[in-house]
């Protein structure tokens, strides 16, 4: 699969600072990307391997030339966050086919602090059963806003044990007004393992994670909320991607 755009534009600018006469390129390792400059979601929903989750009218989840972390597009979701005793919002999800290990990323942006009650969820690890198409949901990256401003990054399991995990320490903060990137590591088979980086940064490494044995993995970005102040809760995201190698904040692989 060809490297999406943006991705090899950040190639190209880390070749040229190491003096590299060709760009280094993610070729076969990136399994998905999608960077919306097309000015649609097609990378998302084509071929019915994705879609939106709208539990409103009020909720919307479109392409945005309102903020970018490269070129001019990225996807807005918009939550009204004004839900009585309930996290809602939309989604936007894709399924990446039956992955055993791969990293799963995507930039972030909140323009205004935002006061967000009880957490914002951003991204979602998630397994589709192949028998049932029934979608599970297992890991949620969310943020929670801190009495000093700013957003922790904490991590949720949505399977039977429905655990809130411990704060890596120090606390992976991150800031209004700045575009983030999230990248994880999930090994869903045997006893699974999931890692997270933020921005570059290892801050989480978490055994004991299966999914479901042979299913479909599917990637979801999200803005699910109760509440927040100001109202509605507008989040962007862009470059997202699902590659065998990780993506890292300026785009060349790690081992």
């Amino acid at each position: 699969m060809a490297t999406a755009p943006k991705l090899q534009l950040a190639l190209a600018l880390s070749a040229a600072s190491l003096g590299c006469s060709d760009p280094l390129r993610l070729g076969d390792d990136v399994v998905w990307s999608a960077d919306q400059e097309n000015g649609s979601l097609a990378a998302w929903t084509a071929g019915d391997s994705g879609g939106t989750r709208l539990p409103s009218s009020d909720c919307t989840v479109a392409v945005s030339s309102a903020a970018a972390h490269g070129g001019r597009a990225s996807i807005e979701l918009v939550n009204p966050a004004a839900w009585e005793r309930m996290d809602e919002g939309p989604e936007l999800f894709h399924d990446v086919g039956a992955q055993v290990d791969a990293y799963y990323s995507a930039w972030f942006m909140l323009k205004e602090r935002y006061r967000i009650d009880p957490w914002l969820t951003l991204m979602q690890l998630s397994s589709r059963d192949s028998e049932t198409d029934g979608l599970h949901s297992a890991e949620q990256l969310q943020l929670r806003s801190l009495p000093s401003g700013g957003y922790v990054l904490q991590v949720y399991n949505d399977n039977a044990g429905a655990l809130l995990e411990p704060l890596s320490d120090p606390a992976p903060q991150v800031e209004a007004a700045r575009w983030f990137q999230i990248e994880a590591r999930f090994e869903p088979h045997d006893a699974g393992r999931l890692r997270i980086w933020l921005d570059g940064a290892l801050i989480y490494d978490l055994g004991d994670r299966p999914g479901a044995t042979g299913a479909h993995q599917v990637l979801s970005v999200s803005n699910v909320a109760e509440k927040s102040t100001p109202a509605p809760l507008v989040l962007y995201v862009d470059d997202a991607a699902v590659s065998l190698s990780r993506v890292s904040p300026n785009g060349t692989l790690h081992d």
